[in-house]
């Protein structure tokens, strides 16, 4: 899910499926980070599908089994009491996506990572240092990751990624979603409510860990929808619109959602996303080593701050690339 997340229509009155009546579970790739050859398998399936599960990981079950259980506790709070880390866009949210009238099933903490953020001072100590830990943990795993995206694209430079959301400034977020049983409201009679609406994360990365609550879903090139197996000893990473302009269109962005069940076998779902995204003035566009001979680019560079600016404008389930792409003159393309 993204840190600017967008609804389907991002209405919980959408008519969904049960997650289990959606095609089926996706056959996810997955990805031994531990293993010598996982950057042409990262590569494959950032390309084909945008999104992999991440095993081998190093990150102990449990540290992120401590965290939940004190973010459970922190999201069991009454209500007074969590609104007094709220800050927008940090600190506590509830249902609220975003300030152009998406809303989910949820409440969520949203942190930025290195930040003194005063909504960190008003959270619960032990959470607190949960936090910071866990931030620290992914951080490794994040920029691992992206090492291996540029080396299986054959990169000179393995970096180059990895060294966008190192750099002082850099725009690093966590953010913790609570989709508690009570909020749901099943559409249409149904068993089956958007939690959390479609969309793409603009980041660079994201990478997210959930308990075993199921909910996730990613969309496929042809349209349909996929529920994905919640695995809470590994982590899943999404490739973020930013990471698509960057590789020219050679990975993609995957489309996502949270569609959570009601009724008598409904469970609440925790997850902890990490978004990876570049310092504000940081400029994004192609990388000249991945346009091909004969190739142009596909997009226009612009600065992380201009695309955090479209984002915030638009709705959740916005195509919002379309905006920055060019036509194969290199001129901006009348069609989007």
């Amino acid at each position: 899910m993204t840190a600017l997340a967008t609804a389907t229509s991002c209405c919980p009155n959408v008519s969904v499926e049960p997650a289990a009546a959606v095609l089926g579970r996706a056959a996810v790739p997955v990805v031994d980070l531990s293993s010598p050859g996982s950057a042409g398998a990262v590569a494959s399936a950032c390309g084909r599908l945008g999104f992999f599960k991440a095993v081998n990981h190093g990150i102990p079950v449990g540290l992120v089994e401590k965290l939940e259980a004190e973010a459970l506790a922190f999201f069991s709070l009454p209500q007074n009491d969590k609104l007094l880390t709220s800050g927008a866009p940090l600190g506590y949210g509830h249902r609220k996506i975003g300030p152009n009238g998406d809303v989910g099933m949820l409440e969520f903490l949203m942190l930025s990572i290195g930040s003194n953020s005063v909504t960190t001072s008003a959270l619960p100590t032990v959470l607190c240092y949960m936090l910071a830990e866990y931030m620290s943990r992914v951080q490794k795993v994040a920029l691992r990751v992206l090492e291996l995206m540029a080396e299986g694209l054959g990169m000179s430079d393995t970096n180059v990624f990895s060294r966008m959301v190192q750099r002082d400034g850099s725009d690093v977020l966590l953010r913790v979603n609570h989709y508690p049983v009570a909020m749901r409201q099943p559409a249409g009679g149904g068993r089956g409510a958007v939690g959390f609406g479609e969309h793409t994360d603009p980041q660079i990365i994201a990478v997210l860990r959930s308990n075993s609550a199921s909910g996730l879903q990613i969309a496929l090139r042809d349209g349909s929808w996929v529920p994905v197996e919640p695995d809470p000893e590994s982590f899943f990473v999404n490739v973020g619109d930013s990471m698509q302009v960057l590789t020219n269109g050679r990975y993609r962005s995957v489309r996502h959602r949270v569609v959570v069940e009601a009724g008598e076998w409904a469970r609440a779902r925790l997850s902890m996303i990490y978004f990876g995204a570049p310092a504000p003035s940081e400029r994004i566009a192609p990388v000249p080593e991945l346009i091909g001979k004969g190739e142009a680019s596909r997009y226009r560079s612009f600065t992380w701050r201009e695309y955090k600016a479209a984002a915030y404008k638009s709705r959740l389930a916005d195509r919002r690339l379309d905006g920055f792409q060019l036509d194969a003159q290199g001129s901006p393309d009348d069609e989007t």
